[in-house]
């Protein structure tokens, strides 16, 4: 779908105090209205597509928003409505390749252009009595390392311990809410230094790592799901222990807890939201 992020972004005109639904009716239109809810998350530009439900869902109105607005009132034809909301798109949205709703049940974003900080967002919804409220979620799963334990005897450290993630899903379809089974892996991502080295006492360092998502069963054969990689000095050698992830639906959060008691042993624990 990479012609679909190619293309330009028509800026809507802002509008007038009086009437304040926004862009003035056409003729044989209704006032559609929408609303946008995002959780608090950082929003920039939001490209908003309203789809006919009938027939082969063509594209009806395009309108790019310089932020994120509560609410919304768009002139539409009469009848209900498939509402897609993206927010902060790495790339412009090509509405010609995205001009029926198919196409856009097809729209994957890559993960290495995604931005923790304001990350790409985005719902649909379908409209009813001319109503509809569309629900912008990320894409982003989030990954935590809460807390490293040393159990090892005497007083041998983990030294500059790091950590990364492997087998990270390529993309994703902006769109999908479940089922996302990768068909493209990123080998690894960044290491990720820790603060301080781990001796007798836990140690709590928070260090976060972000994925796409990939929530194949553990029991079901398909792209293997991401694995966390941590790595540190034991008695000047090198050792790397693997902490393969549960499923991550969208936009997850997993903290992991993890105990070294030598170079040959490790055990972990999940909690996850």
């Amino acid at each position: 779908m990479l012609p679909a992020l190619l293309g330009s972004c028509r800026k809507e005109t802002p509008p007038e105090p009086e009437p304040a639904d926004g862009p003035a009716p056409v003729a044989d239109s209704v006032a559609t209205r929408i609303r946008l809810e995002a959780g608090g998350a950082g929003v920039g530009r939001v490209d908003l597509f309203v789809y006919d439900t009938e027939g082969v869902g063509a594209l009806e109105q395009y309108t790019c928003l310089d932020t994120l607005r509560p609410e919304i009132s768009l002139p539409t034809l009469q009848g209900d409505k498939r509402v897609v909301a993206i927010a902060n798109s790495p790339h412009k949205l090509n509405t010609k390749a995205l001009s029926r709703y198919d196409a856009m049940e097809k729209l994957l974003f890559s993960f290495v252009d995604d931005d923790p900080q304001r990350p790409v967002l985005g719902g649909s919804c379908t409209t009813h009595e001319q109503e509809g409220t569309v629900v912008l979620q990320p894409l982003l799963c989030r990954i935590v390392l809460a807390s490293v334990s040393n159990t090892m005897d005497g007083f041998d450290l983990l030294e500059e311990p790091r950590i990364r993630l492997r087998d990270l899903p390529a993309g994703a379809e902006i769109l999908r809410d479940k089922d996302f089974r990768p068909t493209e892996l990123l080998d690894a991502g960044a290491w990720a230094p820790l603060p301080c080295d781990v001796g007798f006492f836990t140690q709590e360092p928070g260090t976060t790592l972000w994925c796409y998502p990939n929530d194949t069963p553990a029991d079901v054969l398909g792209a293997p799901r991401p694995t966390l990689e941590f790595v540190c000095g034991i008695r000047g050698e090198t050792c790397s222990f693997s902490i393969p992830l549960p499923p991550l639906p969208r936009a997850s959060r997993v903290e992991v807890d993890l105990t070294v008691g030598g170079p040959d042993e490790h055990s972990y624990k999940f909690r996850q939201e």
